[in-house]
């Protein structure tokens, strides 16, 4: 896995992630709801701390372990980042995602990372706010 939760909050999530020459669905990695009940992710934004080698475009969001979602972040390439700067996830592209903010992460679903192609070289975190499902806050 090239994927791993670094902290975990009340509110929010950090996955650190590492960057390898995957390119099938789900290929960079994928994370199992570790909450437990659904959530919304209402908020995600990646911060990269090494560029990729190789001009990839990075999709995230909520499916089936081994497929692709678009749901946090549509397919945006991880070349030339700024290191350091953040990626507004929900705000690249919305009119192309699965689907609308905030995305669903039910119980059984995972947060699925898929490359186009090689993402060799590109370390980030990529930061989540979430907030339970008004059925799971009664």
């Amino acid at each position: 896995m090239t994927v791993a939760i670094s902290q975990e909050g009340g509110f929010g999530l950090a996955i650190e992630i590492d960057g390898v020459a995957s390119m099938v669905a789900a290929g960079q990695g994928s994370l199992a709801n570790p909450f437990g009940v659904d959530v919304n992710i209402l908020r995600g934004y990646i911060v990269p701390s090494v560029e990729s080698t190789g001009s990839a475009n990075l999709g995230i969001g909520v499916t089936t372990a081994a497929a692709k979602a678009t749901d946090v972040l549509n397919d945006d390439d991880m070349n030339g980042v700024g290191i350091g700067v953040p990626i507004n996830c929900f705000a690249n592209d919305p009119g192309a995602k699965t689907v609308t903010v905030p995305a669903i992460w039910t119980a059984a679903k995972y947060l699925t990372f898929t490359a186009s192609a090689t993402l060799v070289g590109f370390v980030g975190t990529l930061y989540l706010e979430v907030l339970r499902t008004t059925e799971e806050n009664a």
